[in-house]
């Protein structure tokens, strides 16, 4: 353990934190086996068994975890609450497999697409809305690439594509930059987003040849996920500080989770400390109806009374829009306070 919390820590310059966020990623299923060791986690997770999510994390997050109930070891550590059953949950709430158009393209609104160029991460977030698939095999090979480049092709309305996953970050520089070189020849694509938790989760991946990378595709946007302030570190810092020193805007969604940020001030110390390094506090997700999570999930009128305070005690700046999604709509629905509040 001390061998990668050495690796952890030595961030100094560009070429170690290009070697480390390798490396890390190379110890996850090792750290990981530990992790379940120390915390008493059963083995089953682990096993590729279509009724478990299988657990997840790496040495970076590991650090940030004080135990197993602690904001971040939630978000983290399998739950037997997982197998709760309700006639309101779904392995797909959001009816994706309804709207994909191609082997990797989920085309639910008319001008925007989802490209599911990933379906592993650096952690395996407990709450996951694609953890029907996040995590298992069979992963995106080249051919189901270029048969959803192709229907990118065909579909002029497209404007905005989001890379998602999984982490489309989990891909080397390489392909990231093939994949953004294959997009911007498509001239109807004028807005690119990258779905990452990355800067949270594994913030040593966000390096200067990345990002050198990034910058060449503008309008490129990052969309990250902090959930909670202890998620703020020196590290993360310096990754988003990374993206939008190098003219990358990165804007953050959060997610409301029951036991990790359901609380007013927690979430107020997070807006702030988002604004203060240049992130914008974008969405606070109404978490999505997905099998094995619903134990995460806050009453709506809890979270209207997050917002109210949100508003009543920071500048309009930090404060992100309270929305939930749902596939019958065109977008993303906002949740505003109850009539009768100011």
């Amino acid at each position: 353990m001390k061998g990668i919390q050495k690796l952890i820590m030595s961030t100094e310059d560009t070429n170690t934190i290009k070697t480390n966020w390798k490396q890390i990623l190379r110890e996850s299923p090792e750290v990981s086996k530990r992790a379940a060791q120390k915390f008493q986690i059963s083995k089953k997770w682990f096993g590729p068994a279509p009724e478990l999510f299988p657990f997840k994390l790496n040495g970076y997050w590991l650090r940030l975890i004080t135990a197993p109930d602690d904001p971040i070891g939630v978000q983290t550590f399998p739950d037997e609450k997982e197998f709760q059953e309700t006639a309101s949950a779904s392995v797909d709430p959001l009816q994706e497999e309804r709207y994909r158009k191609a082997p990797l393209i989920i085309h639910r609104y008319r001008d925007r697409a989802l490209f599911l160029v990933s379906n592993t991460c650096a952690v395996y977030c407990r709450f996951c809305t694609r953890r029907r698939q996040v995590g298992r095999p069979p992963f995106p090979r080249q051919i189901q690439i270029m048969e959803s480049l192709n229907y990118l092709r065909a579909h002029t309305e497209i404007r905005d594509v989001i890379l998602s996953g999984g982490d489309p970050l989990m891909l080397s520089d390489s392909r990231i930059r093939r994949l953004l070189v294959q997009l911007r020849r498509l001239p109807q694509i004028k807005i690119l987003r990258i779905g990452t938790r990355m800067p949270v989760t594994l913030p040593q991946r966000i390096t200067e040849p990345l990002v050198k990378i990034l910058r060449h595709f503008q309008p490129l946007y990052i969309l990250t996920q902090f959930n909670h302030p202890a998620e703020m570190t020196s590290e993360s810092r310096r990754a988003c500080t990374l993206l939008v020193e190098h003219g990358l805007p990165v804007l953050n969604q959060s997610v409301l989770l029951k036991g990790v940020n359901d609380d007013p001030e927690v979430l107020l110390d997070l807006m702030r400390k988002l604004v203060e390094i240049r992130v914008i506090p974008y969405y606070l997700h109404q978490l999505d109806p997905v099998r094995g999570a619903l134990h995460f999930r806050v009453p709506v009128e809890k979270g209207r009374e997050i917002m109210q305070y949100l508003w009543a005690h920071t500048g309009g700046m930090a404060v992100p829009t309270y929305v939930f999604d749902n596939p019958e709509a065109p977008g993303k629905i906002p949740l505003y306070p109850c009539a009768g509040q100011s």
